[in-house]
């Protein structure tokens, strides 16, 4: 299928996988349409359901770390739950390290890419297969930890969804919010 302007890119996606469960690396619960997911090694459970199967929802419990760094076993979640991913690129990335890809407006966190996560006009299209993000969660931590702005989850999901590949997995960390919005096509 030819993606155009006026087809979202959902549709190829749709063509792959019939819902967020294929991807999964770890066993699964299925009851009444509901697909439950352990968070090991985090606490807590997820879950998809038939009416909304390319997004998992859930409760989660992690313990905060400092300096705005992913809570303890988020990542190593998301690497049990659907496998290992060294293509990824990772926005308000801060001090991550590894294998990703990192970009960050701030350029003492020494990013790959100094540059605003809602933009990354300097990155082409499909490039990357996994996305994560963990943004500032509020207007006061963006102005006085980061000296930012907060940035908007729409634009962070546009910008970052074109330089994925069709099919890629994206990870938004938005701390006590609870929502599904996302621009169309991602």
């Amino acid at each position: 299928m030819e993606t155009t302007n006026n087809m979202p890119l959902l549709l190829k996606y749709v063509e792959k996988i019939s819902n967020i469960t294929d991807l999964l690396r770890t066993e699964y619960l299925s009851i009444y349409g509901l697909r439950f997911i352990s968070a090991s090694p985090a606490c807590g459970l997820l879950y998809s359901t038939t009416n909304s199967p390319y997004f998992i929802s859930g409760h989660l419990r992690f313990r905060g770390r400092d300096n705005g760094r992913y809570p303890f076993n988020y990542l190593e979640m998301i690497d049990t739950i659907f496998g290992k991913e060294d293509n990824t690129i990772e926005v308000c990335s801060g001090s991550v390290k590894g294998n990703s890809f990192t970009v960050d407006i701030n350029p003492d966190t020494k990013p790959d890419l100094v540059t605003d996560g809602q933009e990354l006009y300097e990155i082409p299209n499909d490039i990357f297969c996994r996305w994560r993000c963990d943004p500032p969660y509020n207007v006061n931590t963006a102005e006085k930890m980061y000296r930012t702005k907060l940035p908007n989850t729409q634009k962070l999901l546009k910008a970052d969804a074109r330089v994925c590949k069709v099919g890629s997995l994206m990870f938004l960390l938005l701390g006590q919010q609870n929502y599904q919005m996302c621009p169309p096509g991602v």
